[in-house]
């Protein structure tokens, strides 16, 4: 793991997923919605993303 991918914390919020990807909020919500995001970790109403699974996503999509 590179050192940027390791100062990232184990699990991301949709806000931190969003700057990542350079995308808003509401995209990564409607990705989980379709299901396209791996790594997906709901608690009540908050939703995490797992870091290792996002990342290695983010490896096999390009």
């Amino acid at each position: 793991m590179n050192p940027r991918a390791a100062s990232l914390p184990e699990y991301l919020k949709a806000e931190e997923l969003a700057a990542l990807l350079r995308v808003s909020r509401k995209t990564i919500y409607e990705a989980v919605a379709r299901g396209e995001i791996p790594g997906v970790l709901r608690v009540g109403r908050l939703i995490r993303f797992r870091r290792d699974a996002v990342l290695e996503w983010l490896a096999d999509t390009g």
